[in-house]
């Protein structure tokens, strides 16, 4: 499954329970990131024994509604009580910072930078 838009893509790969962002998200408000947030959450609900993997790697850019909408889906997770894997760029600034943010909302979350 993929959302491919213009500035972004989120694509779903299910063997590999991965999901992959690139470019450059800034969606105004939870309501445009709703697409990417029911992706997500059927990742989730099929994804069961190992971690759902979040690679970051390629995205340039999330605004601050993107980060509430993957806290958002951070927080069900940890309802649901499933492992997540974020993959992080070191050469991506935003990236540091706020993907650590998520391991406080969440201790099962792993975050690992290429």
């Amino acid at each position: 499954m993929e959302i491919k838009k213009d500035k972004y893509s989120v694509e779903y790969i299910r063997k590999n329970r991965q999901i992959t962002f690139k470019g450059i998200l800034r969606l105004l408000g939870k309501d445009e990131y709703r697409e990417i947030f029911e992706l997500l959450t059927q990742a989730a609900n099929e994804t069961t024994g190992l971690p759902l993997k979040l690679d970051m790697s390629a995205l340039q850019f999330l605004n601050s509604s993107g980060i509430s909408s993957l806290s958002m889906f951070i927080i069900k997770m940890r309802q649901l009580d499933k492992d997540i894997t974020m993959i992080g760029n070191n050469n991506i600034p935003w990236q540091e910072k706020s993907l650590r943010n998520f391991q406080k909302l969440y201790g099962k979350v792993e975050i690992i930078f290429s």
